[in-house]
């Protein structure tokens, strides 16, 4: 009996393999690219930037790209005495649209783990890019949309434009 149960626990575990790796073939891979972008959250400033593509749609594109940091924090009294050390992780996220016939991508967020409100560039600037979709841009400014929000942000607008 014990093997029999040890026979169904094996199957099953390839069998569940089976299905995950099933369900990783259908995603799409993620593409990195190097596109002209705003190098800042006021869209001023022009370069060119390695990003990750993360959804290509006929109307609108979104990017997203990382930075990796850690701040080394002391604390203590620096003549003598206890002192701790740590890190804090003040990695920034930035996501990026770009639509068909622009040259460089809009910068719609831009996060940073120590940041407070998450959703400061966000409201910023994401309607401002979507203003010639009048009732997403108000979604975004009466916070219905947030950062967060960003696949479903770009999914109204594409859906929008298409005439969905």
């Amino acid at each position: 009996m014990k093997s029999k149960l040890y026979l169904v626990f094996i199957l099953s575990f390839f069998w569940i393999g089976n299905i995950l790796s099933a369900q990783k073939e259908e995603q799409p891979k993620a593409e990195v690219v190097t596109i002209k972008a705003y190098k800042n959250a006021n869209n001023k400033k022009v370069e060119d930037k390695k990003v990750i593509r993360v959804l290509e749609l006929p109307n609108i594109s979104l990017f997203v790209a990382y930075s990796d940091a850690k701040m080394i924090n002391r604390l203590g009294n620096p003549s003598g005495g206890f002192v701790y050390y740590g890190t804090v992780d003040v990695s920034d996220t930035y996501w990026y649209c770009l639509r068909p016939g622009e040259d460089v991508a809009y910068m719609v967020s831009w996060t940073f783990n120590t940041q407070v409100n998450k959703n400061n560039i966000f409201r910023r600037n994401a309607p401002e890019y979507f203003k010639d979709y009048p009732e997403l841009a108000k979604k975004i400014d009466d916070r219905e949309l947030k950062h967060d929000d960003i696949f479903e942000v770009v999914q109204l607008y594409n859906n929008w434009k298409s005439g969905k």
